[in-house]
């Protein structure tokens, strides 16, 4: 039923925007309005970090450990990826097209991204065209492990050479052209729109620095991508973008307080991608459901931004692409999957305590440590706080719902003094959502504009 509803409704915001779309145009282009197959439809998954089953037990001391820190859900993670798998494959609409910015396997395993090739083919078995790009987990990931026993055991990870062979189907095999430099590579998915894919992880020559997520597009890449930018406009064909670090900041001051979720030299980078005419750019890696907008002139960029399958909210992007003129984006949960979940709960509930879980614990050790120091109660009080926020951030449309939680701050600052005002900064970027709506928004291509549906 609630798959029948989202149909309709998506369908009547179609009919009305192409009755607008169509009252603007001569009788003699008619031939042109986004008719028939001028409107497609497009799912965005992201940062599936699909852990095969063979590399845990729940009776492993190593993972009951493991998942005590970890956002992510890594024994769920194959009950979820079958969940979305079946449930693209039953959609109405069903996708025309599915990308993937990353972030495939959990921690770079080779069998885990083998296992991950097989369920993509089942997409492409149903007529459902898939194209990936890596992320920062994916090649040469040094905790590539099994978690099997009361130690972590290492298991084989992949090379650059060995993505590109076992996703060979999901957009290199048929690739326009390719990066010489990198993983990159130019596609034609839809008629008459190119997919740009940058990879932009690091994991050539530092991987200490790659194990901590950080991104850069190298200056060869940049080069290259620039120039099929130009051959795009050239050819009239629109460009949509895909690569697994934020491009633009998702909130205030994301490049300097988490300087690892959005790539290097971000206001340079992003400013040359725009003005080379890319408008969308699709993202992952901060597992939020956010999107942000940036413009100069009469020029613009989104950095839309998928959360991850398997960390609250647990969610994917339907989006209506209606031909070079408008995207109409909905973001779905993830609502029921094939596992055991505590009796009571549903899995949007179930996956929200395990990573509230998950960050009260990780914060509140973070600031027992230097430069904080404090003491572990307090530590806890703040770690609660911090949580809420990043939770909420993740979620997306984020807005302080209580005056409590905000009136909240100020005491702490003068029980903790200076030393607070860092986190207090951080807690309030976060809990700031920059323009425009996250969940469900229509963005129209040749001006810009948007709203939320």
């Amino acid at each position: 039923m609630k798959t029948r509803t989202r149909s309709l409704i998506s369908s009547l915001v179609i009919m009305s925007f192409l009755f607008l779309l169509n009252t603007g145009c001569k009788k003699k282009d008619s031939k042109n309005t986004a008719t028939g197959k001028d409107v497609y439809t497009i799912a965005v998954i992201s940062d599936i970090h699909y852990m095969d089953p063979s590399l845990w037990c729940d009776t492993s001391t190593a993972f009951k450990i493991f998942v005590t820190f970890d956002q992510r859900l890594p024994a769920e993670s194959d009950a979820i990826m079958r969940e979305v798998v079946q449930e693209l494959i039953n959609a109405k609409p069903k996708p025309d097209l599915v990308l993937i910015p990353g972030d495939l396997s959990f921690d770079g395993e080779l069998v885990s991204h083998n296992k991950v090739a097989v369920y993509l083919s089942e997409l492409t078995s149903a007529g459902i065209k898939v194209r990936v790009i890596d992320g920062n987990h994916d090649i040469n990931f040094r905790y590539a492990v099994s978690y099997l026993g009361y130690d972590t055991v290492p298991v084989a990870n992949i090379l650059p050479s060995d993505f590109k062979r076992i996703y060979t189907d999901f957009g290199y095999s048929d690739a326009i052209s390719l990066d010489p430099a990198s993983l990159s590579y130019v596609s034609e998915p839809l008629p008459g729109l190119w997919l740009l894919s940058i990879d932009a992880c690091i994991y050539d020559k530092d991987l200490a620095y790659a194990t901590t997520g950080g991104g850069n597009i190298r200056q060869a890449t940049m080069t290259w991508a620039l120039a099929r930018l130009a051959e795009a406009a050239a050819k009239g064909k629109t460009v949509f973008g895909m690569m697994h670090h934020a491009l633009v900041n998702h909130f205030t001051d994301q490049d300097l307080l988490y300087q690892y979720n959005v790539v290097q030299r971000s206001t340079t980078v992003s400013d040359s991608l725009m003005n080379g005419g890319l408008k969308l750019m699709f993202t992952g890696h901060g597992h939020s459901t956010d999107i942000v907008k940036k413009t100069s002139g009469n020029k613009f960029l989104y950095d839309i931004e998928t959360s991850s399958t398997v960390a609250y909210p647990c969610t994917y992007r339907m989006i209506t692409y209606i031909k070079d003129s408008a995207l109409i984006i909905s973001t779905i949960p993830i609502t029921h999957i094939d596992f055991p979940i505590p009796a009571g709960l549903t899995f949007q509930a179930y996956a929200e305590q395990r990573i509230q879980c998950a960050v009260d614990t990780d914060n509140a050790y973070f600031y027992t440590k230097p430069p904080y120091n404090y003491k572990p109660d307090t530590a806890w009080r703040l770690a609660r706080r911090m949580a809420r926020a990043l939770m909420a951030q993740m979620a997306g449309d984020e807005q302080i719902l209580s005056t409590s939680e905000y009136d909240s701050i100020e005491p702490t600052i003068n029980l903790l003094g200076a030393g607070f005002l860092p986190i207090r900064t951080n807690w309030l970027n976060l809990w700031n959502d920059l323009e425009p709506a996250d969940n469900s928004l229509v963005i129209f291509l040749k001006s810009g504009a948007s709203y939320k549906k």
